[in-house]
């Protein structure tokens, strides 16, 4: 995996680099038009944690960029604090979207079960769970990008994506100075409210009638 521009950046923006969720890649935001106009970083493909934060680091050096937002979502949102708290001087700003505190170690075991049980099947319903409550953008989805997942979706890099949710853990305190927001859906099924990550110094947005797609209700500043 690599890292791009999106559209190129203008002398004095401070780009925002955006980090999917397990199972998804970047190609929802040009589906469902976020974060327009907006100067973004984006992985290429699926992310692999594995060499994530290696190919970031490489791609800033290379590219000039001083500091840069995030918005992590999901396993993304996990990756982006991840980051942050080991490069803080990089950082202006941290949004954790719809992000579990931790994944218990049988719920990973059920779905690498599922995995090798029946991909195809195991993952489509993943996705239709993820969609839940936003009838018209998961019929996009299906359209437009659930059959390329299917196909394209390693599933080596899926497994190494559980093992890293598995053993990740919050970090005992936020990074010095960086604002934080932790943006949850109160009907969140794939992350549900109740193990939505705490962390003393966030701010903290909880929408009422927002599920996993929380991205799609979002204001975008």
């Amino acid at each position: 995996m690599a890292f791009f521009f999106s559209p190129l950046p203008q002398s004095g923006d401070t780009p925002l680099l955006f980090l999917p969720g397990w199972g998804f890649d970047a190609r929802l935001l040009h589906l469902f038009k976020l974060y327009h106009g907006k100067t973004l970083i984006l992985p290429d493909s699926f992310v692999d944690p594995s060499c994530f934060e290696e190919e970031l680091l490489l791609f800033l050096h290379k590219e000039k960029v001083g500091k840069m937002a995030i918005v992590g979502w999901s396993m993304g949102a996990q990756l982006g604090l991840g980051f942050a708290a080991a490069h803080p001087g990089r950082i202006a700003a941290l949004d954790l979207v719809a992000m579990r505190g931790s994944w218990p170690r049988q719920d990973i075991e059920v779905i690498k079960e599922g995995l090798s049980r029946d991909f195809r099947g195991f993952m489509s319903e993943f996705y239709r769970k993820c969609f839940l409550g936003y009838r018209a953008a998961y019929k996009e989805f299906t359209l437009a990008l659930q059959d390329d997942y299917l196909q394209k979706n390693d599933r080596k890099k899926l497994v190494a994506g559980l093992d890293y949710l598995r053993h990740f853990r919050l970090p005992p305190s936020l990074p010095a100075g960086i604002p934080v927001k932790i943006i949850h859906g109160r009907k969140d099924v794939v992350a549900p409210v109740s193990n939505m990550a705490r962390l003393p110094g966030a701010a903290c947005e909880i929408m009422p009638h927002s599920g996993h797609m929380v991205l799609l209700d979002m204001e975008i500043s």
